[in-house]
């Protein structure tokens, strides 16, 4: 909210400045010099003088025109007026506040580690709670699996193979992208996701159900983001020529129960029958059978925008 009406602000504050530079610029322009200021009238009226004086007036006639010639040419040698100095010092200060108000600008896209009012826990205590569960637990390479499993699933759903990451999803995030990839291979679209840079990853929280443990995380990530045109690679919709920056939360969920396997489906609740393809024999959806490793259960943006 405070960093909209400073924007407000510099808008109106440009504004005022270009109006009071024009409202100065014309002052400048009225207040010129005229022919009568410049001593053409006087010259003007020495030449009716009278008879008697004739010698005397004509030489003052001279002498006034020579004087209206010097200040002819001495208001018009280039000497600035204090109108034409004013009208400078305003136009450079207009520079100087529409130059500030451009780095101003920039400064709003450059990184920043989280999206506004995104609450990061203590990391070291959130993973000392963590070791509770899992002794051996490891924040950095946790995370970096994470991004991992992150990138392989943007990087299959773009290419249209979601089978190569069944088993880092879990069935029902499996059978939502799977609806929507068929969408767009219906319209002919493809989603482009790439050019990925991870610029912050942090622990958000952690959960213990029926040992199976929840980690909730944050990461900020710059990456390519549009549709295209499957054939020709035309851009449809989104921007392919700048990156966004999105502040995800997701969450990773694993057994620490290596024998404890799924028995329903997660999809229908049918008792788990699956076939040689992977997939319930009542209602087809896809399903993971073990939860003895990471899975993604929820992603979820927080915050994007374009840099």
């Amino acid at each position: 909210m405070k960093k909209g009406i400073k924007e407000v602000l510099k808008r109106i504050l440009i504004l005022c400045s270009l109006v009071l530079a024009i409202g100065i610029m014309f002052t400048v322009i009225n207040d010129r010099p005229t022919f009568a200021d410049s001593g053409f009238s006087t010259s003007h009226g020495s030449s009716h003088s009278s008879g008697s004086h004739s010698s005397s007036h004509s030489s003052g006639s001279r002498s006034s025109s020579r004087s209206s010639s010097s200040s002819r040419s001495s208001s018009s040698g280039g000497h600035a007026t204090p109108g034409s100095i004013i009208a400078t010092i305003v136009i450079f200060i207009i520079i100087i506040i529409i130059s500030f108000a451009t780095n101003s600008r920039k400064k709003t896209v450059s990184y920043r580690p989280t999206a506004p009012n995104v609450y990061i826990p203590d990391q070291n205590n959130l993973e000392n709670q963590i070791k509770q569960y899992i002794p051996n637990f490891n924040r950095n390479e946790f995370l970096s699996t994470g991004y991992k499993i992150y990138c392989d699933i943007q990087e299959a759903w773009m290419n249209f193979k979601l089978e190569d990451v069944k088993d880092v999803l879990t069935d029902e995030l499996y059978n939502m992208y799977e609806s929507q990839l068929a969408t767009l291979e219906v319209k002919g679209e493809q989603n482009i996701m790439k050019g990925f840079v991870l610029k912050n990853s942090y622990l958000r929280g952690v959960q213990n159900q029926n040992n199976t443990i929840t980690i909730t995380t944050g990461y900020v990530i710059e990456f390519y983001d549009y549709i295209a045109d499957r054939n020709t690679g035309k851009t449809i919709r989104g921007e392919s020529k700048r990156k966004m920056r999105v502040t995800y939360e997701m969450k990773f969920r694993q057994s620490i129960d290596e024998n404890k396997k799924v028995d329903k489906c997660p999809n229908c609740g049918a008792p788990i029958k699956i076939n040689s393809a992977g997939t319930c024999d009542y209602c087809r959806a896809k399903i993971v059978t073990e939860n003895t490793k990471w899975v993604l259960t929820e992603k979820r943006a927080l915050n994007q925008d374009y840099i």
